[in-house]
């Protein structure tokens, strides 16, 4: 009897950590996860929204009410988005005395949003991005966007190839912040992209170069393929 219930109490000790374990890299995993449950619940209220009409039925007032909602989806994605930009504040500051060398891996820009470089100014020293202690992160972070992109947030995907540029800044506390959007893919998508970046959250740890932490702009595309 004590030997079947040690054993019932190892494994309900080690479900419960394993079940914590996931918890925790779940968390890790997505630190704004509520981020893309709102884009989902945008979705769904314009999906909620064309189910009333038929398009068999009448095509012309089917058309004319999917602009209109489709129009009202891409307003609240965009008011999603900007909500969150204008709370961004960068708590470190650029050192315009360091320029980092981008790779083909990595790009880097070297001046801040809304900031223009003097043309007589000089860079004092060029580093190589690799330079940066934990430099990695780039790399995997780089992989991450297009390998765990939220896919199913793409609610039309008859495009073979989707296509998007963001540019954010890594705070001093390794926070992706300030991030915007281009591309010739669609609205929906580089918004989406930007907020799946935003719901990431942030690096593990701050970048770091001479032991200390470093504030930096970053360029990094998404490419999808659909087949």
């Amino acid at each position: 009897m004590n030997n079947r219930f040690t054993s019932f109490l190892i494994t309900f000790l080690f479900f419960s950590l394993s079940v914590q374990k996931m918890e925790a890299q779940e968390k890790k995993k997505l630190l704004n996860g509520h981020i893309l449950t709102e884009v989902k619940n945008i979705q769904k209220r314009f999906s909620d929204s064309i189910s009333h009409y038929d398009y068999k039925k009448n095509s012309v007032l089917y058309s004319e009410k999917y602009r209109v909602f489709y129009s009202e989806k891409i307003q609240n994605l965009k008011n999603l988005y900007q909500n969150i930009y204008d709370k961004d504040v960068i708590t470190g500051k650029f050192d315009t005395g360091i320029s980092f060398k981008a790779t083909n891996e990595i790009q880097t820009n070297t001046v801040s949003p809304g900031e223009t470089a003097p043309q007589n100014e000089t860079k004092n020293k060029i580093v190589d991005i690799t330079q940066i202690e934990n430099y990695q992160q780039l790399a995997d972070l780089k992989k991450r966007l297009t390998v765990d992109f939220p896919v199913y947030l793409i609610e039309d995907n008859s495009e073979e190839t989707y296509q998007c540029k963001l540019n954010f800044i890594i705070d001093v506390d390794g926070q992706f912040k300030k991030v915007k959007y281009s591309g010739s893919s669609g609205t929906e998508f580089n918004i989406i992209s930007a907020l799946f970046l935003y719901a990431i959250g942030s690096l593990e740890e701050p970048l770091l170069y001479n032991k200390k932490p470093i504030v930096q702009q970053f360029s990094q595309p998404i490419i999808l393929r659909f087949e």
